[in-house]
């Protein structure tokens, strides 16, 4: 096929063909451009790739198809009915938490104020039923576990999982000390920071780590540059259980309930209890659109884990998830045969999909898109989400052309979506670049001069001929 498109490009002027263009040294480029007619140009259409965030559009069109566009995420405190009298909750309580990525700690003060109630006379059930099994993917980074992007996904979700606190070194050889906010049940140590200038952190190739311990400790250990005003850091929380009972303990408290009993984990529903108050998370087009414009790894995997849950009616997981998912797209005509699918973000290094895969499900969307309303959910070029600045999208006759989905992960560059020509037409297209590296003082030059990378240069050479209605030429590494 793309030597078809070569030859076809050599009949007309050259105005008419666009420069060819030469993927990055060492890298590995997918890419398919689906038009009216078919597909228009394909380059290892078939080679299975590493999908990283561009994952999230198979994840949504899954909960979109299985879950419908009225569903909520909706968290219920129960209780035996008739239970109530007057201010006393006679009997235990139940907290029926179901991975809703949007409730806050206030979400949960709300909560028990909606209750009206100043003692419980039983126990304080947390039930997390809503799912089973691990908390983070298979082939997630172990690194990566104290960063707020790979919080734990589990049936309990506040504040998305993740805290805020501050580290302050003012003084070259002076201690630093570390912070966090009152209320918020964590805490942090900078016993073992060095604060130290940046020649000397280089020159002894020491950073800025954390070693997490139950309870939510963050130790802080290595080195930091000296600033008068105090750093902000995010931490993922590494204790799930203690974070969801401490953020209850703090709004029983904050509301002035009184509770008797234990407050207990289970991971059963109570039968024949009665709703006493509840929270309900935005419609499900609200939680895409977020999803896929911020790329928020959160959703995608509570998405992931309902759609389990919800197909299956069991308790979602990443296994149950990516099944159901297959299961969903495989009755609308998309076939993920050989596609490797481990969570629902892309963050897993266990991901692989092809450019065919990915075109099928752009596709679907395309052709279904009056009743889905799905493309107007992706970001789209020099206005929002993750295309607001990327670097292949910043010609001025690109912007609001291309509705699409990013995907970066180390060694991976993706770009899926719709673009609209400069004839009018749309169409899908899918470039998927992975093997990306560059040595250490080249990737340093790059980084500091925040010039365009190299493959976000062959990325913008694929869209603008294809914005341009030309023949894709792509020609081989050097």
């Amino acid at each position: 096929m793309q030597r078809f498109l070569i030859g076809v490009c050599a009949l007309f002027s050259v105005a008419a063909c666009a420069a060819p263009i030469t993927p990055p040294k060492g890298g590995h480029a997918g890419i398919g451009v689906l038009g009216q007619s078919g597909i228009e140009f394909s380059h290892n259409l078939d080679d299975l790739m590493t999908p990283a965030s561009t994952m999230k559009v198979i994840t949504a069109l899954a909960a979109r198809l299985e879950l419908g566009e009225e569903f909520r995420f909706v968290t219920e405190i129960q209780a035996k009915p008739g239970s109530k009298s007057g201010d006393t909750l006679n009997g235990d309580l139940w907290i029926n938490f179901v991975g809703d990525p949007t409730l806050s700690r206030t979400d949960l003060l709300n909560l028990f104020q909606q209750l009206g109630v100043k003692r419980i006379t039983g126990n304080v059930y947390v039930n997390t039923g809503a799912y089973n099994g691990y908390e983070r993917g298979n082939g997630w980074s172990w690194g990566d576990q104290p960063l707020c992007f790979t919080a734990p996904v589990g049936a309990v979700i506040i504040d998305k999982n993740c805290a805020y606190g501050t580290v302050t070194g003012s003084q070259v050889g002076q201690p630093a000390t570390a912070s966090s906010p009152a209320g918020v049940p964590i805490s942090i140590s900078a016993d073992n920071v060095d604060v130290m200038n940046y020649a000397d952190m280089a020159r002894q190739f020491c950073s800025l780590e954390v070693d997490m311990a139950r309870g939510n400790h963050y130790d802080l250990r290595g080195c930091l540059a000296p600033s008068k005003d105090p750093q902000g850091l995010r931490f993922a929380i590494y204790d799930l259980e203690a974070w969801g009972w401490d953020n209850i303990n703090w709004a029983l408290d904050r509301v002035g309930i009184q509770h008797d009993g234990a407050l207990r984990l289970t991971h059963q529903f109570p039968q024949g209890a009665e709703t006493l108050a509840s929270h309900s998370s935005q419609p499900l087009p609200e939680l895409l659109a977020h999803m896929l414009k911020r790329s928020d790894n959160m959703y995608a995997e509570t998405f992931l884990k309902t759609v389990g849950r919800h197909y299956y009616n069991m308790p979602g997981s990443f296994r149950s998830g990516t099944m159901a998912v297959r299961a969903i797209l495989g009755k609308v005509g998309i076939n993920l045969d050989n596609a490797t699918l481990a969570d629902g973000s892309g963050l897993s290094a266990h991901n692989l999909v092809s450019a065919r895969q990915m075109l099928q499900v752009l596709a679907y969307i395309q052709r279904n898109d009056s009743t889905l309303n799905f493309i107007k959910l992706l970001p789209t070029s020099q206005v929002d989400g993750t295309l607001a600045w990327r670097g292949s999208v910043t010609a001025p006759f690109m912007k609001g052309r291309v509705h699409a989905k990013t995907g970066t992960v180390t060694g991976a560059s993706n770009l899926v979506g719709f673009i609209d020509t400069a004839n009018g037409q749309r169409k899908a297209f899918v470039v998927f670049q992975d093997a990306l590296s560059l040595d250490p003082d080249t990737h340093e030059r790059y980084r500091a001069s925040k010039a365009r990378w190299p493959w976000m240069t062959f990325e913008k050479g694929v869209l603008e001929q294809i914005y341009n209605n030309q023949p894709v030429e792509i020609t081989a590494q050097p």
